[in-house]
């Protein structure tokens, strides 16, 4: 549903014959799975598929006695019952009518509904055309704060506990009879087998993957997607600083700070040993040793890229050993907890290290394939770890004073937090500006061939180069706003009336938002209108470049943008602005009524330009 909705969105279906054959599917089946309740009775649950699932069955008996004929509206909106309530109706002998009647009136409700989450997300990509990024941004933080830390630990750890068990078992099982390949995991998670030998095994296999991983990417692979996505990311917190906000994240970067992990480690190796939990300290140093051995190799590491900036990655911030360090001490402390309390503390355990990798990006220590790549790997070896210890309990004596050992733990911590944050320089972790040098080219020296050093295309965050960058200006801002005035046409000015306009039937484009565009992970600093036609406008949008026209009498900048016809698209529930890929014809529209000098030029064969579009870009003085 998720994603015929996003079809809808996108102008591939049509919203109401797609509603309606949701609709008659959603009767059809339920209809199909009552016919056979009636028909086969108790016989169904001796009969493969349900006869895997026995508890599903009796959970939705529970859920039909307890609702009656309400449960089949609402068993439609419960995703593991949706399939079983129909069922159990039949097999309890529902009358048909009152069955059928709630069939078809919860299936009008449930198809749109159903539907409605896939157009939004349509919607959204659609959207992300021309919002260039922030929806991404917004889901990137929702995902990933919320639903991972949340919903997804909780999910897995209710699926993995039942299962744990059962899955050693038949590893074991499975060792046994092929003892070659089996003799790593059997010693992993067989209690009777030593586990040292497993780890260190493993350990060294996880390396020699990730090296091998990082050659390959680095010499057969490439992806302007990522390498985009680090620059749009790494743009965009530049300008979301504050010093209250760089304080907050400079404190939680004390965590991921060398010194503080190698001192944590050491403090709390030395309270187990006090205990005599020798184990459990070989388990701590191993967490730490891996990844830190990893970290040693030159360059920077990634899983995935290269950042943009190879200077990007900040050594003395070991975020790949915090996650298996912290990890493990999570593994630790959830161990002796009930079911409830575990879950608790891994939820609390994966938000703490998301918002250390927050911090790392905001404070610019890293880039996101970087800290995606670090993530990655710290969680297999955590992963790996956790599965030996938790398997071989006699390695973990019990603490007689767990209260002072807590205590002195988080003194101790308390401590190293004040110590480290006062004397590292952590208030002063705003993001690394690119700094860019500004080149100098002669006025001349533009017009004869210099506009050709400029990119043809708009880099956007996906790396499609779709949109031709063909207008060229040099002057300063204030002469552009000037000429532009005085040509009809418009400065931009989003307002909350205008984002207000996409949810209402506007048939004029001039009352929709322009929103920006991105290029090479930067916004446009310039945008302006000129109303064309009843329901298209031409939209002129500007980036400063690195690049000075000087000549005998000033230096001013070169600016480079684009110019694209704009049009009204509709959506079921929203109206918005999209871009017309067709350019022939744009560049007359926009000298009309222009007041200032200017050259067309066209771009070469060996460029490989777009069909729809000619080469051809304006150079104005």
């Amino acid at each position: 549903m998720l994603g015929f909705g996003a079809l809808i969105a996108t102008g591939h279906l049509e919203f109401w014959p797609t509603v309606l054959i949701a609709i008659a599917g959603a009767i059809a089946g339920d209809g199909f799975s009552f016919w056979l309740g009636q028909h086969y009775k108790q016989q169904l649950q001796r009969i493969w598929p349900l006869s895997r699932y026995p508890t599903l069955i009796l959970q939705g008996q529970n859920f039909f006695n307890k609702h009656g004929k309400k449960s089949v509206v609402l068993g439609r909106f419960f995703g593991p019952l949706r399939a079983i309530v129909p069922t159990i109706a039949g097999i309890s002998n529902m009358p048909a009518m009152q069955f059928y009647l709630s069939n078809i009136l919860s299936a009008i409700v449930w198809a749109p509904l159903y539907l409605l989450p896939g157009i939004l997300f349509g919607m959204s990509l659609q959207l992300a055309k021309e919002f260039a990024g922030q929806l991404v941004l917004l889901l990137i933080v929702i995902i990933v704060l919320s639903l991972l830390a949340i919903h997804i630990v909780k999910t897995l750890y209710r699926w993995l506990t039942p299962q744990a068990d059962v899955l050693s078992y038949r590893l074991i099982i499975w060792a046994r009879e092929h003892p070659f390949l089996g003799a790593l995991p059997d010693g992993l998670v067989n209690p009777e087998h030593s586990e040292v030998r497993a780890i260190s095994s493993l350990g060294i296999l996880l390396i020699i993957s990730a090296l091998g991983f990082i050659v390959f990417n680095y010499y057969f692979f490439n992806s302007l997607f990522l390498n985009n996505l680090d620059i749009f990311i790494a743009t965009q917190i530049n300008l979301l600083q504050h010093p209250l906000a760089s304080s907050i994240a400079a404190f939680m970067n004390v965590f991921s700070y060398h010194n503080f992990i190698f001192s944590s480690v050491a403090l709390f190796a030395i309270i187990q040993l006090y205990f005599k939990n020798y184990k459990l300290i070989f388990f701590l140093v191993a967490a730490l040793i891996l990844p830190w051995a990893l970290l040693l190799i030159p360059d920077n590491f990634s899983l995935f890229f290269k950042a943009f900036n190879q200077q990007s990655y900040n050594t003395s911030h070991l975020f790949i050993v915090a996650v298996a360090v912290y990890g493990l001490i999570t593994t630790y402390a959830a161990k002796s907890y009930s079911s409830g309390k575990s879950q608790l503390i891994y939820s609390l355990a994966f938000l703490f290290i998301s918002l250390l990798a927050l911090s790392q990006l905001y404070s610019g220590h890293q880039t996101f394939s970087t800290l995606t790549g670090h993530f990655l790997f710290g969680l297999i070896w955590v992963v790996i770890l956790s599965i030996a210890y938790r398997r071989h309990p006699a390695a973990s004596p019990k603490i007689n004073k767990p209260f002072t050992s807590t205590l002195i733990t988080i003194a101790g911590l308390s401590i190293l937090i004040f110590i480290f944050s006062k004397n590292t320089d952590f208030v002063n972790t705003h993001h690394k500006k690119n700094n860019q040098k500004h080149f100098i080219i002669s006025y001349a020296g533009w017009l004869d061939s210099g506009w050709s050093i400029l990119p043809a295309y708009r880099n956007d965050l996906r790396g499609n180069k779709k949109y031709p960058l063909n207008i060229q200006w040099v002057a300063d801002r204030k002469k552009i706003i000037e000429v532009l005035n005085t040509s009809n046409w418009q400065q931009m000015d989003n307002s909350f009336k205008k984002y207000s306009n996409w949810l209402k039937p506007v048939t004029n484009p001039i009352d929709l938002p322009v929103v920006k565009h991105l290029h090479n992970g930067r916004y446009n600093k310039l945008t302006f209108i000129k109303p064309i036609k009843a329901n298209k406008l031409l939209v002129l949008r500007l980036w400063p470049s690195y690049y000075y026209s000087q000549s005998k009498d000033s230096k001013e900048r070169l600016w480079y943008g684009e110019v694209v016809f704009t049009k009204i698209t509709k959506a079921p529930f929203v109206n918005y602005l999209t871009s017309i890929n067709q350019f022939s014809g744009v560049l007359q529209k926009f000298t009309e009524d222009l007041t200032a000098n200017y050259e067309f030029r066209i771009r070469g064969k060996k460029e490989k330009l777009s069909s729809n579009w000619d080469g051809k870009i304006i150079l104005i003085k």
